[in-house]
């Protein structure tokens, strides 16, 4: 019996399924981050240009060759979320911006990086990829390299620990007073203008941003954003290149 049970758990091994690949590696572009990007987000392009302009373009081949469609949800947002921050990244080496109106057409809607087998724009992956994922929280993850965006991290996004670590870029963004202007007791808050630009992914209406809000906000916040309601305001947004200084490419 021993040896019957023993021969038809080989025969179950022999038939299971192949495991599943391994996530794709960012690792090449967590080394990128790591060297060229400061604790405030900001980039030295020049330097990335003079000194590792191949190892960028040895990642976006990799993005370019991935297939992700059939990977887990947390591991593909994270693959298009790095895909789009490599993309506008690569998109300044090649000399675009978002500091004009003109130059953010061209940087959005008419640059394209070859990504999953096909040529893509950032605006094409923000808002036919991300944005019907359903998962609001990429506004404070993808990084259009201006002032106002949420500030680049200096390691790329993983499907693994992804939630909390949405979650965080929530509360770092929120908590940012660069970014947004909320404090107990005011007639408004102030909010990024992300929030006004993409407001149906937070709710579609002035009560369920506040609601959103208040998720990633200090505690004595809460209460009152949901209660007083506090009027919702929107500050400009600083389009000038995230670079360090005297790291223009």
């Amino acid at each position: 019996m021993r040896r019957l049970l023993c021969g038809l758990a080989a025969l179950l091994i022999l038939r299971a399924p192949a495991l599943a690949d391994p996530p794709f590696d960012h690792g090449a572009w967590t080394q990128l981050l790591e060297r060229y990007v400061d604790d405030d987000g900001r980039v030295a392009y020049g330097a990335l240009a003079a000194n590792d302009r191949a190892a960028l373009n040895g990642y976006l081949a990799a993005l370019a060759a991935a297939r992700p469609n059939d990977w887990p949800r947390a591991e593909r947002i994270a693959f298009w979320l790095n895909a789009y921050n490599a993309a506008i990244v690569n998109a300044v080496l090649d000399g675009r911006s978002a500091e004009t109106l003109w130059s953010r057409y061209g940087m959005f809607y008419q640059y394209q990086v070859a990504i999953a087998g096909e040529e893509r724009t950032p605006d094409a992956i923000e808002n036919r990829i991300l944005r019907p994922s359903g998962e609001p929280r990429i506004h404070f993850a993808l990084v259009c390299a201006s002032t106002s965006c949420p500030k680049l991290r200096r390691r790329a996004w993983t499907g693994e620990g992804l939630e909390a670590d949405l979650d965080e870029a929530a509360r770092r963004f929120l908590r940012d007073p660069t970014r947004n202007h909320i404090r107990v007791g005011a007639s408004d808050i102030r909010l990024s203008m992300i929030f006004k630009w993409f407001r149906d992914d937070f709710g579609g209406s002035d009560d369920a941003v506040r609601a959103f809000v208040s998720r990633y906000v200090e505690a004595p916040e809460r209460p009152w954003l949901t209660e007083q309601r506090p009027e919702i305001e929107y500050l400009d947004y600083d389009w000038s290149l995230n670079a360090q200084a005297g790291q223009r490419p």
